[in-house]
């Protein structure tokens, strides 16, 4: 039986909502380090395209100030690994401890009609179990072409043993997902199925909601990836606190950040395309007015603002954004677009947070490309700076 929905107590003002939102996602008081920061936001998104850095180096390195993706990096294969890939929210780093939340999404893969059959699990759990952690190049020993998006039947099958649990990843050798048994690399204290489906998603739905600070039942399944009418259904045995917010429908916050809500982050910061702050869209339109698109998989002539658009987050506004790639020890700016009212400080933020990706990113010096076009941003007094006191040799702009 569905639980009757508590009547909301707490009104929020729009911008009430968003200072609690930024504060939760992107505290002013940033984290000790990575898993400190993956703890809090149980999910941070992975994506295989690096024309600027990975998707998860830009989330972690916003939220750790100083820290370069390579150190993150250095962090997440350390000798005692920090998490596992799993599809929480897409394909994510969801720390160890979170292991046993999953447990209602391991039970519904097995009982999808793709799961592979037994000959074919077996043959690939016993060469995993003689062999030791595998890549999929290796699991496919040349006989499947294709990568990425290429499903094949190697692919196919490895995936979903990922999903019901019988293999996990959670390192990498060269850029590559290692797989290996679940009860080789998982410890011994999370490797656990016991929860119910219903308790697995309170604590799911409760840590998305400390997350995002506050937020919609849409954003909340959104979070986690299950269908609304669940949410609705397990979030009133939550944690969380029914509220309204101006404009809003009801919403939730996390009790802590409405008793006493942190700082959000205030210093200009571009955030990349899978930052959890962006995740969803129609939350990000309601919070900041802004428009979220990630372009690069359409036709260069149909995109507006880039193949990989990083928006501007500055005093908890999305003011602009700005499209970058990198070359060498150069991160190039592409194309900037600033929003409609971003203010005459705009563009002094634009380059405070250009600096501060460069260094996040491992370069030293900002260059702008040939073809860049901007709104309101002297792009000319930007290319050719350096980002740290090191020298530089300017690369070409045409590698």
């Amino acid at each position: 039986m569905t639980a009757p929905m508590p009547s909301p107590e707490t009104a929020l003002s729009l911008a009430e909502a968003r200072d609690i939102a930024v504060a939760a996602t992107l505290p002013a008081d940033s984290f000790p380090d990575a898993r400190a920061a993956l703890t809090h936001l149980h999910a941070v998104q992975l994506d295989s395209i690096s024309t600027l850095a990975r998707a998860h180096q830009l989330t972690l390195t916003a939220r750790l100030p100083g820290t370069t993706g390579q150190a993150v990096d250095n962090a997440l294969n350390s000798p005692e690994p920090l998490a596992f890939d799993y599809p929480a929210h897409a394909l994510a780093l969801v720390p160890l401890a979170d292991w046993p939340l999953w447990a209602f999404r391991r039970r519904a893969t097995r009982r999808r009609p793709q799961y592979p059959d037994r000959q074919a699990r077996t043959a690939l759990l016993n060469r995993i179990e003689r062999e030791g952690p595998l890549p999929l190049r290796r699991l496919r020993d040349g006989t499947e072409a294709g990568a990425g998006w290429d499903w094949n039947p190697t692919k196919t099958a490895v995936e979903f043993l990922v999903w019901s649990g019988e293999l996990a990843s959670t390192r990498r050798a060269g850029g590559q997902r290692l797989f290996d048994l679940a009860e080789r690399c998982i410890p011994d204290a999370f490797l656990s199925d016991q929860a119910s489906d219903d308790a697995c998603l309170t604590e799911l739905l409760g840590h998305a909601g400390a997350a995002l600070g506050v937020a919609t039942t849409d954003d909340l399944a959104d979070y986690v990836r299950i269908p609304i009418a669940i949410a609705a259904r397990i979030l009133p045995e939550t944690r969380l606190a029914p509220v309204r917010v101006e404009g809003w429908q009801t919403a939730w916050a996390d009790p802590q950040a409405l008793a006493g809500p942190g700082r959000p982050h205030t210093e200009p910061l571009f955030l990349g395309p899978f930052d959890n702050l962006i995740w969803h869209r129609p939350r990000v339109l309601r919070l900041f007015g802004f428009t979220q698109v990630f372009e690069a998989y359409k036709p260069p002539a149909r995109r507006k603002y880039g193949y990989y658009a990083c928006p501007l987050l500055a005093d908890g506004r999305l003011i602009g954004r700005a499209d970058f790639s990198r070359c060498e020890t150069a991160l190039i700016i592409q194309r900037v677009n600033l929003e409609p009212g971003a203010g005459s400080n705009a563009p002094a933020a634009f380059t405070q947070a250009c600096r501060t990706l460069a260094a996040a990113t491992g370069h030293t010096r900002i260059e702008v490309a040939d073809h860049a076009m901007a709104d309101a941003v002297d792009l000319a007094a930007l290319s050719g700076v350096l980002v740290t006191d090191e020298p530089a040799i300017k690369p070409p702009l045409g590698c």
